[in-house]
C-alpha cells in the first residue's frame, strides 16, 4: 500500500515521513516525540512536551482515500500540566497534479487558553513536483468559534536509500481566533530522517513561528522523532 500523508489537524503537521510515500505493509504508522515547545497556529501552548501518534490509510480506489488517526501530548503549561488529545479523518481526492480534500477532527485541551473543539475544513494540494508541493487549507474551529487559513510550501529531497531531508515555509491567517484577527504567523520547519531500519526511522528537527499579529510570541524550537510503521 502507497501513502501520502496530508497533515492538516494533527499539530505534528510534523511525522517523519510526511513529505514523501513510503511502502507500509499494514498502512499504519506509529509516532513517538519531544519537542522543546509546543506551537499550535501560532501560540506557543506549551515546554518540554512528548506525544504519541497513530495514523493509518485505507484506499477506496486509485483516486479516493481515508486517512485517519489520533495523538496524545502532555507537557508543562507555566506552572501548570498541559495535555492535548486528538483525533481527526480526512478524505481525500488524489490526482498526478493535485490533491484536495475535507478534513474533520476533534480536540480535547487541559490547562491551556485554547478549547476543546471540532473543526472541519477543506484542503487543496497542488504538486508543482516530485519534490515540491503548495496546499491551501482553511479550518472553522468550534472552540474558537472562528476560522483559520494557511498557505504553504513543503519541498523534500531524498539523500540516499536511508535518508531524506525536508523543509517547510507557510503564512497563517485567521478571523477573530481567539482575539487575534488577520495575518497570524509565518512558520517554517526543517528535518532530517535517517531509517535506522526497515520500518523504523529518526527525525530530528527545528522549527519556529514569527507573529505577525503578536510579535512577542515568535519562538524558536526543536525536537526529535522517532517512527515505527508496520
Amino acid at each position: 500500500m502507497k501513502m501520502k500523508h496530508c497533515r492538516l489537524f494533527l499539530s505534528v503537521p510534523f511525522l517523519a515521513s510526511a513529505e514523501i510515500q513510503n511502502e507500509i505493509p499494514l498502512g499504519i504508522e506509529a509516532v513517538t516525540g519531544y519537542r522543546t515547545e509546543y506551537v499550535h497556529r501560532g501560540f506557543k501552548l506549551a515546554d518540554d512536551v512528548f506525544d504519541f501518534q497513530l495514523q493509518s490509510e485505507v484506499v477506496l480506489s486509485d483516486e479516493w482515500s481515508i486517512n485517519f488517526g489520533g495523538w496524545y501530548a502532555t507537557g508543562t503549561n507555566k506552572n501548570s500540566d498541559f495535555s492535548e488529545t486528538s483525533g481527526f479523518v480526512d478524505f481525500r481526492y488524489d490526482q498526478k497534479a493535485y490533491s484536495a480534500g475535507i478534513a474533520l477532527g476533534f480536540r480535547d485541551f487541559t490547562d491551556t487558553l485554547f478549547r476543546d473543539a471540532v473543526e472541519v475544513g477543506p484542503y487543496y494540494s497542488w504538486h508543482m513536483s516530485e519534490d515540491v508541493d503548495v496546499t491551501f487549507a482553511l479550518t472553522y474551529d468550534s472552540g474558537a468559534q472562528a476560522w483559520y487559513g494557511k498557505t504553504e510550501i513543503a519541498w523534500s529531497k531524498v539523500l540516499s536509500d536511508k535518508s531524506f531531508i525536508s523543509t517547510l515555509a507557510g503564512i497563517s491567517i485567521v478571523d477573530d481566533y481567539y482575539g487575534r484577527d488577520g495575518l497570524n504567523d509565518a512558520f517554517g520547519r526543517i528535518s532530517y530522517t535517517y531509517k535506522v531500519a526497515q520500518n523504523v526511522s529518526l527525525t530530528p528537527f527545528l522549527g519556529t513561528s514569527l507573529g505577525l499579529d503578536e510579535p512577542e510570541e515568535s519562538t524558536l524550537f526543536g525536537g526529535v522523532w522517532f517512527e515505527v510503521t508496520f
